[in-house]
């Protein structure tokens, strides 16, 4: 047993929710945390880039069993 737990990272933007359906594995909850922020800058970034908002959009951070592990906004993780 490898005490990895799965986490979904779903893509929240107004009330349209986008399931992430493959998950990946995290030691912890921290840990999953840790890799939305990651995930939440590269999509900030790559909004930039392409001259979209970020207003309003957010990672939801799902266990696997269903519950809100955490939530990370784009705003959030990025500063100019």
């Amino acid at each position: 047993m490898t005490g990895l737990r799965r986490n979904y990272f779903h893509i929240r933007e107004s009330d349209d929710l986008e399931l992430d359906v493959e998950g990946i594995e995290f030691s912890d909850d921290a840990a999953a945390r840790i890799g939305a922020i990651s995930a939440a800058k590269e999509m900030g970034m790559e909004a930039v880039v392409c001259d979209m908002s970020i207003d309003g959009r957010q990672l939801e951070i799902m266990s696997a069993g269903g519950d809100l592990v955490a939530v990370v906004s784009l705003q959030s993780v990025i500063t100019i």
